[in-house]
């Protein structure tokens, strides 16, 4: 089998997973990089921009862009019947919303997650995406930038693949298998979790470390239980509810049906917001950023 994949990485415009702006699309066929192209969006979630600091995209590049469905027609096009690859969960989690708020069917398309094929090959202090390929002796590339990270991921797994002799992409994850649906979370909804005890010998340069930090909805990439234990071992201290004590807020997908009528955000995250207008010192961030925060 041939090592054909296509990688692909989204920019989103705001806290809201399915507010995909951008997408960047980089082709590889039987191991070599056949094109990469990128193109903003329309988000399905509206014009509203609070992520424009990261990315630079802002609602005057996007009113004219395609929708979310002319892209997934094109993204069909594209990908035809190879693998997609992306550089962490959070792609794949603003495909399923960006699909989910619209009503459109997934086309059948099946993920892989580079993170984890990185973090599988590499012993290195962090996994964030410039710093991979920068260990890989990879080119620079303009992070954030759609098109410039879905190559910067496929160069990484064509690295990471030919120097262990895998020709196809699945038997180049050995340790992981394809992303598939989430399945549903209620149980987890309704167990309490225990709280974990803060690693006070962590690593003091951390990101995470002397945080309080609260989670709010459910990641992809972890369990509840699991990125508490995470953030702990990081030196985090964690909290079941949003205090005045709460310094960072990590906030996943939302279940509308555990939602307030009317409300567009959990409790949680509503009282971060009151308490950051009143003044305190807290920061809601999203499974992306956390990802990110992780990595370092």
């Amino acid at each position: 089998m041939a090592l054909d994949f296509v990688s692909i990485d989204f920019e989103t415009a705001n806290h809201q997973r399915g507010s995909v702006c951008q997408i960047g699309v980089t082709d590889v066929r039987d191991g070599r990089i056949v094109s990469t192209d990128s193109w903003f969006i329309n988000p399905p979630t509206g014009l509203v921009f609070t992520n424009t600091h990261i990315h630079g995209i802002s609602a005057s590049h996007v009113q004219q862009a395609p929708t979310w469905g002319e892209t997934l027609r094109r993204l069909t096009t594209v990908v035809q019947s190879a693998p997609i690859v992306a550089y962490s969960s959070f792609d794949k989690g603003a495909y399923n919303a960006a699909n989910s708020l619209l009503g459109l069917s997934d086309p059948g398309f099946e993920f892989f997650d580079a993170l984890v094929l990185a973090k599988a090959r590499l012993q290195l202090d962090s996994y964030k995406l410039p710093h991979v390929a920068k260990h890989l002796g990879l080119p620079s590339f303009s992070h954030h930038d759609a098109g410039a990270d879905a190559l910067a991921c496929a160069q990484i797994v064509l690295h990471l693949s030919t120097h262990t002799g895998v020709s196809d992409v699945t038997s180049a994850w050995p340790e992981a298998k394809p992303a598939k649906a989430r399945a549903s979370r209620s149980a987890y909804a309704h167990k309490q979790s225990v709280i974990p005890e803060t690693n006070a010998h962590a690593d003091p340069t951390h990101p995470f470390f002397g945080e309080v930090i609260c989670f709010s909805g459910d990641l992809d990439s972890h369990t509840r239980g699991d990125a508490q234990k995470l953030v702990a071992e990081k030196g985090a201290t964690v909290s079941g509810g949003v205090t005045q004590k709460t310094t960072l807020v990590v906030m996943g997908g939302y279940d509308p049906a555990t939602l307030r009528p009317g409300a567009k955000v959990s409790s949680k995250i509503q009282k971060a917001m009151d308490l950051a207008a009143k003044g305190q010192r807290v920061e809601i961030v999203t499974e992306q950023v956390f990802l990110e925060l992780v990595a370092r």
